[in-house]
């Protein structure tokens, strides 16, 4: 540093510290923004259509989606995971997780019926207005016998349902392995 006046010196210092303040400020405000969208990411506002599918004509987009949902199959795919996860939240114990488990299936189960019409009369008769309320009644009452004895029902009543929608070959059982962690 010969042969530099002191000013510029400290007066680079100085220029350091403030660019190193910005730098740190601009750091905390990106993450702000991605913690941010993040949250943001995880509520129900309106996205903005995907780019996908605003390139396609508008009568293409509704049969798009339709392709993209898969029909019903996907809604079973959440009912299952969910069938499970209520089946062993119940039996650890965990009535709040098992409830939370409950509403979640039968919204996924409407909203499934509600894009396959069609599959709807043996949904909501032989499963959602016969076995659905009593299953939901034994977890509000917190009773390990009376739900083990429901779920039986409501397992019979998805095979039967199953049967009724031309889907014989799919029998359920109990579950046996516990996806989630969640104790």
């Amino acid at each position: 540093m010969r042969g530099l006046p002191i000013g510029v010196i400290s007066g680079g210092l100085a220029g350091l510290a403030v660019a190193a303040v910005l730098l740190g400020a601009g750091f905390g405000l990106s993450w702000g923004v991605a913690l941010a969208q993040h949250v943001h990411s995880h509520t129900h506002a309106q996205a903005a259509a995907p780019a996908w599918l605003m390139a396609l004509k508008p009568e293409a987009r509704m049969p798009a989606i339709q392709r993209q949902l898969r029909g019903f199959e996907t809604t079973m795919a959440e009912v299952a995971y969910r069938y499970g996860e209520l089946y062993f939240g119940a039996t650890g114990g965990n009535w709040d997780y098992a409830a939370h488990m409950a509403m979640t299936l039968e919204q996924a189960l409407r909203l499934g019926l509600e894009r396959e019409p069609a599959r709807r009369a043996n949904g909501e008769s032989l499963f959602l207005k016969t076995a659905w309320p009593p299953l939901l009644d034994a977890i509000g009452k917190k009773d390990p016998a009376l739900f083990k004895e429901r779920f039986e029902t409501l397992r019979a009543a998805c095979t039967s349902c199953h049967a009724a929608e031309q889907h014989a070959f799919i029998r359920i059982g109990l579950p046996t392995v516990k996806r989630n962690p969640v104790e």
